[in-house]
């Protein structure tokens, strides 16, 4: 089993640390960068049973677009895997959409490219993906960052993306097109990782897309994760002021 663990430090977040039980196995704490992940494993014949506790401190997260006070890289080419075009699922046409809109702000700023594509995107189905998908076509660095909403006790099946663009100025900028913010974050909301196409250390079966769900893997077949009666596990909230 593996599991994600909050991201130990952005602006808007910082871990106070990670704790688990494990009964009948053994587990391990695996740190990447970018990501952390919890995995264990059991004999045959056990329960495999595992509790991890984490403590997470959020903040506001919100940018100020009146004064860029964030020096621009030294070298670019680090953001080019959020520039890797992506196939929306909800749109066969984002490359299309992405030329329409440059086109239309040729003078205008990658802040201006941003919330055009924002705006668009916004109320659509997998809106932030969508987002995600047509910056990136439109030469802006864009990524999914994935994590939990915390909002409520049971936060199980919690799970949701929010996205980032990178804007010269300004560094990676909040955006939230299901929620319609640009610019900011509400954070009754946990980030994991902008994790893609990830390997996870020991799987037997290929990449995972993204890593925001626990995963599971018995017998050399891959459990689903989003099937309670396949693969059980609960995830509970307690916030503390």
């Amino acid at each position: 089993m593996w599991l994600p663990t909050p991201l130990a430090v952005a602006p808007y977040q910082k871990t106070l640390g990670d704790t688990y039980q494990i009964e009948g196995g053994s587990a391990s704490m695996i740190e990447r960068e970018g990501i952390d992940i919890l995995t264990a494993e059991w004999p045959d014949g056990t329960d495999p049973i595992l509790t991890l506790t984490c403590r997470v401190a959020t903040s506001a997260y919100a940018i100020d677009f009146a004064m860029p006070t964030v020096p621009p890289p030294k070298d670019f080419s680090a953001l080019s895997p959020y520039l890797r075009v992506t196939k929306a699922p909800q749109t066969d046409d984002a490359a299309a959409k992405a030329a329409g809109l440059t086109a239309l702000l040729k003078s205008g700023t990658d802040v201006d490219h941003a919330r055009s594509i924002f705006e668009w995107v916004v109320g659509q189905s997998g809106s932030n993906a969508l987002f995600v998908s047509v910056a990136r076509a439109a030469g802006v660095p864009a990524r999914l960052v994935h994590g939990l909403r915390v909002s409520a006790t049971d936060a199980t099946r919690a799970q949701v993306d929010r996205a980032e663009a990178y804007l010269v100025g300004y560094g990676w900028v909040p955006v939230d097109a299901a929620e319609r913010r640009f610019g900011s974050w509400e954070m009754q909301w946990i980030a994991f990782n902008a994790a893609e196409d990830v390997v996870l250390p020991g799987i037997a079966r290929g990449s995972l897309p993204a890593f925001m769900h626990p995963h599971g893997e018995t017998a050399g077949r891959r459990l689903d994760s989003l099937d309670p009666e396949a693969f059980r596990y609960s995830i509970s909230v307690q916030t503390v002021d």
